[in-house]
């Protein structure tokens, strides 16, 4: 994070799911429900507004060389091509909302979602909105007058998308609109009890909660590493109270890669000049340790695999965290 204090309690409530799901029919509902407690997000995009839509409100409406410009100016937290068109979080207006304290909620695709919440670990709730049945998502994208072939290349997404649920903090499946609308009300009444718990706990000088790492795995085959397409990220799972680290490394590979994983194989990534000691759980550091911090390890892969979304970069080119090159390089030597 950029500048936010560790204490900012603003939270982002994040809706993931495939499309016709009704994740905006949600949002809307739960928005008045609320009044001004929460705001949508407006998140930048290059694809046409839709009847209904206001610029500003759901998205910010930009051409393809104004979200370019953004880019440049690392003015989006992260962005995807999705469906042919450019999506985007604008950093500023996060990180300026959870600054202030105010919340937010958007609809975002899967793999943003999942990296926005590896940065702000605390503040991010992820909502999968699942389909009673996915022949819906065909009948309800008809009935808002998309067209054939947007539909079909937004079906095309649709498998991978349902297998991030897992990766989720809480699953709502839109069957009844109403009652669908009732659960994510309730979910957001209770982050607001629980922030409520946080203050509290703040105001004790007490650990704001116990989530404190987020474990990154990279993996590797030969002089290659695998990661997202287009991206420099690797995956990514949350380190909880009273789990295991290296059982965390293990789930984000399951759980973004779909592969079968031997936990001798994980490689904890250090490059510290003093031997490395890993924590069995995180509940066992001592206070000054409750912050953010996200741990390393590698995975030398017996197969060269690429799963849907992902693609295998040389170890030359790709984007690695200081250190890290060296360490793989040593480790290939050994071999």
């Amino acid at each position: 994070m950029t500048g936010i204090p560790q204490h900012f309690l603003g939270l982002l409530f994040l809706l993931v799911g495939p499309p016709g799901v009704g994740k905006n029919s949600l949002m809307k509902a739960v928005l008045a429900r609320s009044g001004h407690q929460i705001r949508q997000l407006p998140t930048a995009t290059t694809r046409p507004i839709r009847p209904g839509e206001k610029q500003g409100r759901e998205h910010l409406f930009v051409t393809r060389d104004e979200f370019e410009t953004m880019i440049a100016r690392d003015a989006l937290l992260e962005h995807q091509v999705v469906h042919g068109h450019l999506y985007g979080i604008p950093r500023m207006t996060v990180e300026g909302a959870m600054g202030a304290g105010e919340d937010l909620i958007a609809d975002i695709e899967v793999f943003g979602a999942t990296y926005t919440r590896s940065c702000y670990p605390n503040n991010t709730i992820l909502i999968f909105i699942k389909p009673p049945a996915l022949d819906v998502l065909r009948t309800r994208m008809q009935a808002r007058g998309e067209p054939p072939e947007e539909i079909e290349k937004r079906l095309c997404r649709v498998e991978m998308e349902m297998q991030y649920a897992p990766l989720c903090d809480y699953l709502i499946t839109n069957d009844d609109i109403n009652q669908a609308a009732d659960q994510l009300h309730a979910i957001i009444l209770s982050a607001y009890s629980r922030r409520d718990l946080e203050k509290l706990r703040m105001q004790r000088h007490l650990p704001r909660h116990r989530q404190t790492a987020v474990v990154t795995v990279i993996p590797v085959y030969n002089d290659e590493v695998l990661q997202l397409q287009g991206d420099s990220r690797f995956p990514t799972g949350s380190v909880t109270d009273g789990r295991l680290v290296v059982d965390a490394a293990r789930s984000a590979l399951v759980d973004n890669l779909g592969i079968e994983v031997d936990r001798a194989n994980l490689r904890y990534a250090s490059w510290s000049t003093s031997p490395a000691t890993l924590p069995e759980a995180m509940d066992s550091l001592p206070p000054e340790f409750f912050q953010h911090t996200t741990l390393y390890y590698f995975y030398p892969l017996s197969h060269r695999i690429t799963p849907p979304g992902w693609e295998w970069v040389p170890v030359t080119q790709a984007t690695l965290p200081e250190g890290f090159r060296e360490t793989l390089v040593a480790f290939h030597q050994q071999l």
